[in-house]
């Protein structure tokens, strides 16, 4: 696995890519409900990301500070959670689709727009949860 490219970040801050997420995650939502399927990919690419800098900052007090997808991904095999390498797999079927979502001309089709959303959303739940059962551990 390759090295990581991370930030140091105070650990307290896990909850505030958490709320980030979470703002992300509602937002995707909403445009699921509105049909409008690029701002639905947009929204889910984002809560993906929040959702696993708040993984790392409260494991390992670093955030993904690198410019390729696979760098957050090497970061999350760091902490070594349970199930981690399938978490890591649905965050990179996610991040593969930004350049498209972002950059290109093209917008996402309501299915690919759908799956991004159902893979954001366990990413999303599965942080929360796993941040939520520590803290009260």
């Amino acid at each position: 696995m390759r090295q990581a490219t991370a930030r140091d970040i105070d650990k307290h801050k896990y909850a505030q890519y958490l709320r980030k997420a979470s703002s992300f995650y509602q937002g995707m939502k909403k445009a699921e409900e509105n049909e409008d399927w690029n701002l639905a990919a947009l929204n889910a690419i984002h809560c993906v990301i929040s959702s696993a800098d708040a993984v790392t900052t409260f494991y390992l007090g670093q955030h993904s500070a690198g410019q390729r997808h696979e760098d957050v991904i090497a970061l999350l095999g760091q902490t070594r959670l349970p199930g981690i390498e399938e978490k890591a797999r649905q965050i990179l079927d996610v991040l593969r689709l930004k350049t498209l979502v972002e950059y290109e001309p093209e917008e996402p089709t309501e299915n690919e727009a759908r799956a991004m959303a159902k893979q954001a959303e366990r990413i999303f739940k599965w942080a929360r949860d796993s941040l939520e059962r520590q803290q009260t551990a």
